[in-house]
């Protein structure tokens, strides 16, 4: 069996954002292209059952549900960009803070995200990883105001980037456009809460794997 030595440089040093992006996109293609709906019931925040047209939604209370969300898309561009971002910032917090630390901010990041889309919309059929690439961006902001270079920045242009394709999903742009619903309360609640973590971690530097 080959070892981790053998792998790239750039995923010996980030093998927790790796083992998301590979297992993000396993998922989006036991899903996508199979039109699984059962795996939609059941990594949706809420469950649900579709029949005739009709979708009727039921009580929330499976714990899962609070993470699993992240691990469905509902497009090639939807995953591709979502993996993509989800690499670029989650690579640099794994280089400052840890593969362990990294998976728990995951998991924060998810539930906090996709509990304020649930919030925001209330019970819906949503999923993605969105939510938890704008906390982990929202994250190195917060960290790069705190501790300027504690966390490599990605360049200005990604910050600036992201936070005007908020704006566009925000005011509605995207479905006006035919791009399809965005998960803005995901996204919102995501920045958020990023940056209190942020906040939060930079104050102790030592407790989170400073070099």
């Amino acid at each position: 069996m080959p070892s981790l030595n053998s792998a790239p440089l750039a995923i010996q040093r980030a093998p927790a954002t790796f083992s998301l992006v590979v297992v993000t996109s396993v998922c989006f293609l036991l899903f996508y292209p199979l039109q699984w709906v059962g795996m939609l019931e059941l990594f949706n925040f809420v469950p649900f059952r579709a029949a005739g047209g009709y979708v009727a939604f039921g009580e929330w209370g499976d714990w899962w549900r609070l993470v699993t969300p992240t691990l469905i898309h509902f497009g090639w561009l939807h995953v591709v960009f979502n993996c993509l971002w989800l690499w670029e910032f989650g690579q640099r917090i794994e280089h400052r803070l840890g593969a362990v630390n990294l998976l728990g901010l995951y998991v924060i990041s998810a539930m906090l995200s996709n509990y304020c889309q649930y919030w925001w919309e209330g019970p819906s059929v949503f999923g993605g990883m969105s939510g938890v690439v704008y906390a982990f961006m929202g994250l190195i902001m917060a960290t790069q105001w705190r501790r300027p270079g504690w966390i490599m920045p990605p360049p200005m242009a990604i910050f600036a980037f992201m936070m005007i394709w908020l704006l566009i999903g925000m005011v509605g742009s995207m479905e006006f456009i035919g791009a399809g619903a965005i998960a803005n309360g995901a996204h919102v609640g995501g920045l958020l809460a990023g940056w209190v973590l942020g906040v939060v971690i930079s104050g102790l530097p030592t407790l989170f794997g400073s070099r």
